[in-house]
């Protein structure tokens, strides 16, 4: 196929795809007045709550040797087999999170969690390291040792951080895009390995490197990458619809923070706000959508099942990310009310469906359809702290 014939494909599908989503979000309007939201936002004091009991959770459930209970099916009393090292470094991440708002069991979680993933870190040559072949479980520890230095207030130089680095830097192609897999035993990567989400990730943990360690040069592979995630990333890989993107939320809310560099340039440029203005978008109508579902009755039919408490604990973050960078960009500040009321609605949602039994190895889970995973309670423990500033100012 000529360059010509991929362009006027590529264009196409755009068009093609805006079309589609513009009839959905007229199907979207016709029944809004048939599914109403419900959406009581809750107090910052019942989030916090729900944080703490989904901390508590975890740490009930941590296995002896640090890493966590994976997955759970209360209907049949049964720890089911897997595990993932990038819902390792995720739960690690909104471990930390929680540390910082003073939840005090997250800190004894999260030492063993952290020595687990220390052992099991592959060194490879350039003095580099990763945290298993998945690419975006390097970028997941590294956004949650940042955190954790930020907690515990350190400022020097972290070897270990510049090496799990140095391999996330590797992953970043010359076009912008990242390879998802890195086969360890070759040290080379698995090409064409493509992922939804692992592009946000290794962008946000380049992104925290350079705010960290502004002089060591992991800006340019940062703005390489947004700038092919923000133009490209959708249509280039096939994804359709285009990813709800809640780790790139949190990645431009780090890069907007970062102060201008060598040429004056400062916050994101005109393709990264557009970008931020379409996840927005995104964002907010997917948590209007969950919070129509109900699990029974006529809604139950044409709004399907709940989503799983990942699915929506992802929403509150981007939302989360969203509404911080209303504070630095003008481009968005117009918004940033209805933001919040979304990311509001995404806290009510988490604080409504959180179990709550008297058993530990239930008390303070969200299950759907009698399973939880611990990265339903990873992504609503972070959602739910990404809801706080908003719940506060509005008590």
């Amino acid at each position: 196929m000529s360059l010509v014939s991929i362009a006027v494909a590529t264009t196409m599908r755009r068009r093609v795809g805006t079309g589609i989503l513009a009839w959905l979000g007229g199907i979207g309007a016709l029944v809004a007045v048939a599914h109403p939201s419900s959406c009581p936002a809750p107090s910052a004091e019942e989030a916090l709550r729900a944080a703490r009991d989904g901390v508590r959770w975890i740490a009930a459930n941590q296995t002896d040797d640090g890493s966590f209970l994976y997955r759970y099916d209360r209907a049949r009393g049964a720890v089911v087999p897997g595990y993932s090292y990038a819902r390792h470094g995720g739960t690690l991440l909104a471990l930390e999170q929680a540390r910082g708002v003073g939840i005090s069991e997250a800190t004894n979680t999260a030492e063993p969690a952290l020595e687990w993933a220390i052992g099991e870190l592959t060194d490879l040559d350039g003095d580099r390291a990763a945290f298993g072949p998945e690419t975006g479980a390097t970028a997941l520890l590294v956004v949650a040792l940042v955190e954790r230095r930020h907690q515990d207030g350190v400022t020097t130089a972290d070897p270990l951080l510049e090496r799990l680095g140095r391999f996330l830097v590797g992953t970043v192609t010359e076009r912008g895009s990242v390879v998802a897999t890195w086969d360890l035993a070759t040290d080379e990567p698995v090409v064409g390995s493509r992922s939804p989400f692992f592009t946000g990730e290794i962008l946000w943990a380049l992104a925290r490197l350079h705010a960290e360690f502004p002089a060591a040069g992991w800006d340019a592979p940062a703005r390489r990458l947004s700038q092919y995630l923000v133009t490209e990333r959708d249509d280039a890989e096939g994804w359709f619809p285009p990813v709800s993107d809640h780790w790139a939320s949190y990645a431009f809310a780090e890069i907007s923070a970062w102060p201008a560099d060598e040429h004056g340039r400062a916050g994101l440029d005109d393709a990264e706000l557009a970008y931020a203005r379409r996840q927005a978008g995104l964002f907010g109508v997917q948590a209007r959508f969950e919070s129509q579902r109900r699990p029974d009755g006529v809604v139950r039919l044409t709004r399907g099942p709940r989503a799983l408490t990942a699915g929506i604990g992802t929403v509150g973050e981007g939302l989360g990310g969203i509404w911080r960078l209303g504070a630095t960009e003008d481009g968005l500040a117009p918004d940033r009310g209805a933001v919040g009321d979304r990311l509001a609605c995404v806290a009510s949602l988490l604080v409504d469906r959180q179990t709550h039994s008297g058993d530990a190895r239930l008390d303070g889970a969200w299950f759907r359809q009698d399973v939880t995973q611990v990265d339903d309670a990873q992504h609503a423990i972070s959602a739910l702290l990404q809801a706080l500033p908003v719940l506060q100012a509005r008590s």
